[in-house]
């Protein structure tokens, strides 16, 4: 009996270790399939993640690609293919789509989405100081700005002034933020080596503006502008000839059919208080003859005055009596081959201040005064201040110069995701 029952319990282990044994073989074959498995989903993942980067590199280079990347992979190691492709979905925005295929027990594919704002028409009013060129102009010590600050060319700095929003350059600092004599010191950071914002080449949309529903003039004007009365929206916008010769013309800036441009094919020159929405530009030059104000000024109370002083060549602060003990200006300005600038700045009598309540966009960087040290000897010192209700891109001057960004803003990143059907 005992060698029977004992016969009997070895069959039983071996039965049972039999089966774990049989169990352990399967599941270490399952785990090398599972493995394998999700070693060629990740892979297949990864190559769609491939195809995107490569999408959105050859779209970076070239924003004006839209097509398709097809691209096999071949290999010991990595095998398969991802294809890429760039669309225009209209109001939609864009979309960078990549597809992988990955070669397994099963054909896997994997897909991710990149979404983009399509561009759209910013006003230069956004940047409460842009330039294409610097010259030889340094920012110092004593200098704040409100607002954005860009330049398509170097930024030079001498001290440290004070930057209250982001600063962009399309080159770099000179010298370098935190060494030499750049102690600047920037509230919202520095970015360099940014796509250049492209100038007009041209003031096309302010000149045909200026013959539908706007006024036009061939020769030199003067225009002074009066408030009305404590009313809002029935300022008017006197229009001679030269300084002191008869009105040719009075506008009714808030009447219907005006749109809001005065445009003068020669010298314009300037001055008054604003009550509407104007935009004043020159096919030549704005000189500004003593203090442009807006009625209701927008830092002390609600404001929908907005003045746009646009050149093709220079703003010019004319150099006379009025304008020889302080200047302030509430305007947008726009010099698009040209400077702003005080007319004879080197040569004119210390001038006192001048206030700027707006934005300044000029080709060059202009001088308005000359100094010693921190001794003025000639022209203006600055107190320029950044109108914020101008950071709303759609907030302008009627017919204000605007630019379209060369990047694009990603909006949306959307990947596939498979969970791996593991035995």
């Amino acid at each position: 009996m005992i060698g029977k029952g004992s016969m009997v319990i070895v069959l039983g282990f071996a039965g049972v270790l039999g089966y774990v044994s049989f169990n352990l073989a399967n599941m270490g074959t399952s785990t090398v399939a599972n493995m394998a498995k999700y070693h060629d989903a990740t892979a297949s993942h990864n190559l769609a993640l491939v195809g995107a980067n490569v999408g959105l590199s050859k779209f970076y280079s070239d924003t004006s690609w839209f097509g398709t990347i097809t691209q096999p992979m071949s290999g010991s190691v990595f095998t398969g293919s991802f294809t890429a492709q760039m669309e225009d979905l209209g109001s939609k925005g864009l979309r960078l789509r990549s597809v992988s295929t990955y070669p397994s027990y099963k054909t896997f594919h994997d897909t991710v989405e990149v979404y983009f704002q399509k561009s759209k028409e910013n006003s230069f009013t956004i940047f409460a100081w842009m330039t294409n060129f610097e010259g030889n102009v340094f920012w110092i010590t004593g200098d704040t700005v409100w607002g954005r600050v860009h330049s398509n060319g170097a930024l030079h700095v001498n001290g440290k002034p004070v930057f209250m929003e982001k600063v962009t350059t399309s080159k770099a600092f000179d010298p370098k933020p935190g060494t030499g004599t750049n102690k600047a010191i920037f509230k919202k950071g520095y970015e360099t080596g940014v796509a250049k914002i492209d100038f007009p080449t041209d003031l096309s949309d302010l000149i045909n503006a200026s013959t539908s529903g706007g006024h036009r003039y061939a020769t030199d004007i003067w225009v002074t502008l009066l408030p009305g009365t404590s009313a809002k929206n029935d300022g008017a916008a006197l229009v001679r000839q030269t300084e002191t010769g008869p009105v040719i013309d009075t506008i009714n800036i808030s009447a219907g059919g005006f749109n809001g441009v005065i445009l003068g094919e020669q010298r314009v020159n300037v001055k008054g208080t604003l009550d509407g929405r104007l935009t004043i530009a020159s096919l030549t030059d704005v000189y500004i003859q003593d203090d442009v104000l807006y009625e209701t000024n927008p830092r002390f109370a609600t404001s929908n005055d907005i003045l746009g002083l646009v050149a093709d060549r220079n703003v010019v602060v004319a150099k006379n009596t009025a304008n020889n003990n302080n200047c302030v200006i509430h305007a947008s300005i726009f010099a698009r081959d040209g400077s702003f600038m005080a007319e004879d700045y080197s040569s004119r009598p210390v001038s006192g201040e001048l206030h700027l309540l707006g934005s300044i966009v000029q080709d060059e960087r202009g001088p308005v005064g000359t100094f010693s040290g921190s001794t003025i000897k000639s022209g203006f010192s600055k107190r320029y201040r950044y109108d914020t209700r101008l950071a709303d891109p759609n907030y302008r001057p009627p017919y204000y110069p605007g630019f379209v960004f060369k990047t694009y803003a990603i909006t949306n990143w959307w990947e596939s995701y498979r969970v791996p059907d593991f035995d």
